[in-house]
Formats: C-alpha cells, sequence, structure tokens
C-alpha cells in the first residue's frame, strides 16, 4: 500500500496502514502561495493540518500595536493545530505561508469521531501534543535565557551539520522573527559568525566548519 505523504508527520508515526487509509478518507489537500493565510488567530477551529510542502508560519498579536511575534515556523512533514481541536472553539494564532506550501486538512468533527472509535489514534495525539508542549516549552526559555548571537548559535549547531551546508528552509525575515531578532540583527550576527570563521553564508546556502 502506498502511504499518503502527511503519514510521515510524528502524529501518525504510530499508526497502521489502514488507520491512514481511513484518515485518507477524510483529509483534504490545499496549495497556498507565499504570503496566503490559512487560518487566522480567533478563527474557530475547523480542524488541524499537515504540511507536506513549503513553510507556515505562525504568529499571534503581540502586545505592541502592529507586533507578531512568530510561534514558529513549521515545515515538511509536520502536524500543527492540533490543540484547538479540544476544549477551545478557535485557532490560536495566525498561519500564513512563507513559500508556496501544500496542506492537508483533517476536519474536527470526522477526527473526533475517529479518535473516539481508536483508542490507538488517540493516544498518538496526546503523545504529539506533549511533545510540542516541551518544544514551546524550551523555545520559551531559548527566547528568554540568551541574546541573540546565542540563539542563532544553537539553531546552526542544530540545523547545518557539521562540515556540511544548509539552504535555508525559509526567508531570512522569517528566521529572523523565528529567533526573537529583526532581520537586520540576523544580518549582523551572521556577518560575525562569519567573520570568526564559523560558518559561509552564500546567498540563503549556510555551510558550518567541521570543527564548530
Amino acid at each position: 500500500m502506498l502511504l499518503p505523504p502527511w503519514s510521515a508527520a510524528p502524529l501518525f508515526s504510530t499508526l497502521q496502514p489502514a488507520q491512514c487509509e481511513r484518515l485518507g478518507r477524510i483529509a483534504t489537500s490545499r496549495t497556498l502561495d507565499p504570503e496566503g493565510m490559512l487560518f487566522m488567530e480567533n478563527d474557530p477551529c475547523t480542524g488541524f493540518y499537515v504540511l507536506v510542502e513549503g513553510a507556515i508560519q505562525l504568529t499571534r498579536a503581540g502586545g505592541t500595536p502592529g507586533a507578531h511575534p512568530t510561534l514558529a515556523v513549521v515545515t515538511p512533514v509536520n502536524s500543527f493545530a492540533e490543540a484547538a481541536l479540544f476544549g477551545g472553539e478557535a485557532f490560536p494564532a495566525t498561519a500564513t505561508a512563507v513559500k508556496p506550501s501544500r496542506v492537508f486538512h483533517f476536519p474536527k468533527a470526522a477526527f473526533l469521531g475517529a479518535m473516539r472509535e481508536d483508542p490507538d489514534l488517540a493516544v498518538a495525539i496526546i503523545h504529539a501534543q506533549a511533545v510540542w508542549l516541551r518544544k514551546l516549552i524550551h523555545k520559551v526559555e531559548q527566547l528568554t535565557g540568551s541574546d541573540s548571537e546565542d540563539r542563532l548559535r544553537t539553531w546552526i549547531r542544530e540545523h547545518v551539520p557539521a562540515g556540511g551546508s544548509l539552504v535555508l528552509p525559509v526567508t531570512k525575515k522569517t528566521l529572523a522573527a523565528q529567533l526573537g531578532m529583526t532581520p537586520e540583527t540576523l544580518s549582523r550576527r551572521l556577518r560575525t559568525l562569519q567573520d570568526e570563521g564559523v560558518i559561509r553564508v552564500e546567498g540563503t546556502t549556510l555551510t558550518r566548519r567541521r570543527t564548530q
């Protein structure tokens, strides 16, 4: 059986082929252009999504007028907005494509019905929520417990292999928002790390020294 692309998401890692086939009958695909909005903060929750291509930025309205802090940048293949399925009536953030993207939508009523009938599916959802919570806690600790250069160094260690290269999956503006800094600050920090010999920056490609 050929598994659908959304089945590679960690949320579905423990599912059997028959369970994936069942969920495939309720899932619908949607494509978005850059800056295309999937849903807005406080919109009624219609279900959750799995990103299979592109990148989706999740933001919330900040305390400063016009400010929209970035909660996360979703990359393939990952699910998002699952928490809105339970208890809440609205999406807690705004989801916007930062590059051409493709998502699958799992409608709320149909998915909750499947969970009630299949305990293994329910356990997978609970596990995914626990993992997401740990990631959010780690992100908050990073943003509040380190300066911008330390956050960038940590991000590079986590995403760019030693002695290897990475083409940024999102724009530098989006990466800056994800790291809690302005695009100008990100550019300065990248130049500093390049001057130190930690990385080489060529357009949107970062190359990391093997010894770093």
